[in-house]
């Protein structure tokens, strides 16, 4: 992963990674705890807060959700304008990066995509597709 900054904080305990897992299963109504990506886990285990690229073109941030991953979910409505997907960063403008669940996996590789808090949803107007994978969206300097 390569960014100009780096904004680092309390890392996150396994507990609190396991209560946000659980309270994301029970708002996607899963059986089971809901795996994150890998490579988020280990951002917010080592305290990463959000990350900053800067190209000749973009300013690309990723302000990572970490806990606070449900309560977004429950406060911008997500179950009901845009079931399936998971809050997992903002993007500094108004919008999030999400992880697009509708799958049916739980096996933390899910496509991503960014929509604007101000429209959220599936029509093809309301959410753009970023990458293929959480590894992808970090590994790809211009996502947006």
């Amino acid at each position: 992963m390569q960014f100009d900054q780096v904004i680092r904080g309390a890392a996150a305990t396994p507990a609190e990674l396991a209560a946000v897992r659980a309270a994301l299963a029970e708002r996607l109504g899963l059986p089971e705890p809901f795996v994150l990506p890998p490579g988020l886990a280990e951002l917010l285990s080592s305290g990463v807060q959000a990350c900053i690229r800067e190209t000749e073109d973009d300013h690309v941030e990723f302000g990572w959700l970490g806990a606070d991953s449900a309560a977004y979910y429950d406060d911008y409505q997500f179950a009901a304008y845009m079931p399936g997907a998971v809050p997992i960063a903002l993007d500094g403008g108004g919008g999030f990066y999400v992880l697009d669940v509708r799958g049916g996996r739980n096996d933390g590789d899910h496509p991503v995509v960014w929509s604007h808090a101000g429209s959220l949803g599936w029509d093809v107007d309301d959410h753009r597709p970023v990458a293929p994978d959480f590894a992808s969206l970090l590994a790809n300097p211009h996502v947006v």
